[in-house]
């Protein structure tokens, strides 16, 4: 058996952890009925494109090019949410319950 690194082992760690966040329309890429209108499909961004090229060359022999395309547009739908997210205007009140603080001791 072959001894990993602590470095390789946390790499394939964090890999496995972010798998299914990433690779989770793969799977599920079903044929959509047929409605009067197709839907136009928006151009991935550049940075979706560069994700999934790293996914490419960091494993070359494991996808296909439609399997590519989806996680291209996998990464680039994620990436429209978090775009969205960020442009939530949070209040003044919007905190969580409680704010956790150290206890230091006595002032």
């Amino acid at each position: 058996m072959d001894a990993i690194s602590r470095r390789a082992f946390a790499e394939q760690l964090a890999l496995a952890a972010a798998a299914p966040w990433f690779l989770e329309d793969v799977g599920s890429v079903r044929p959509q009925p047929s409605s009067p209108k197709p839907q136009a499909q928006q151009e991935p961004s550049a940075l979706a494109k560069a994700l999934a090229e790293t996914v490419r060359l960091r494993y070359p022999d494991r996808f296909t090019a439609d399997d590519l395309a989806a996680i291209t547009r996998s990464v680039d739908g994620r990436l429209r949410a978090i775009e969205r997210l960020y442009q939530t205007a949070l209040t003044n009140g919007d905190e969580p319950d409680f704010v956790y603080s150290v206890y230091r001791g006595a002032d």
